[in-house]
């Protein structure tokens, strides 16, 4: 077959995939950018609708956005497996901690101390905080992205905001422990 046939016929894989990435793109290509510079979450996200085409029929019908999710996340991981994107990330962020100009100081050391404070947390910690937060997703979608429980999910943020909180507590110059 030539690559200009379709291999499907009308109404079948070609229009469900047309749709999922039109559905989807948008929203992916933002969670990759959040996570790695814009190359790499281009790069991640044809990668991850790639696998979708493969893996259609492992898709789950109305949790598609989540699921993408998942798989874009995998493949981040493996991408930052070297040494070299590893090290570039860490740059990115000790990038997040430099002060930007602002006409609100007060705003600007806020965001400066909780710039520092994510920092400070684990990637695991800043993933499930940023799914939540970022990516305004459910307990229950979070968990289809992590593959874990809802309860799991509602655990382990309870537990990164208080290590967040701790960390914010820390630059603050407060002890963590009279919160």
């Amino acid at each position: 077959m030539s690559d200009d046939q379709p291999h499907d016929p009308p109404g079948t894989n070609r229009e469900w995939f047309r749709s999922l990435f039109h559905e989807n793109y948008r929203p992916l290509l933002a969670y990759a950018r959040r996570r790695v510079d814009a190359g790499t979450a281009d790069d991640v996200v044809a990668e991850t609708f790639l696998v979708a085409w493969r893996r259609r029929d492992a898709v789950p019908s109305g949790h598609e956005r989540p699921w993408l999710y998942g798989i874009a996340r995998n493949v981040i991981r493996n991408s930052a497996r070297s040494a070299r994107r590893q090290q570039a990330f860490h740059q990115t962020l000790r990038g997040l901690r430099q002060p930007k100009p602002s006409d609100s100081e007060a705003v600007d050391e806020q965001a400066e101390v909780m710039r520092s404070a994510l920092c400070e947390l684990s990637e695991d910690d800043r993933e499930i905080l940023m799914l939540v937060t970022w990516e305004e997703l459910s307990y229950a979608d979070v968990g289809r992205v992590l593959d874990i429980s809802a309860n799991a999910v509602a655990i382990r943020v309870h537990r990164a905001r208080k290590r967040l909180a701790g960390h914010v507590a820390t630059y603050l110059g407060k002890d963590p422990t009279d919160e």
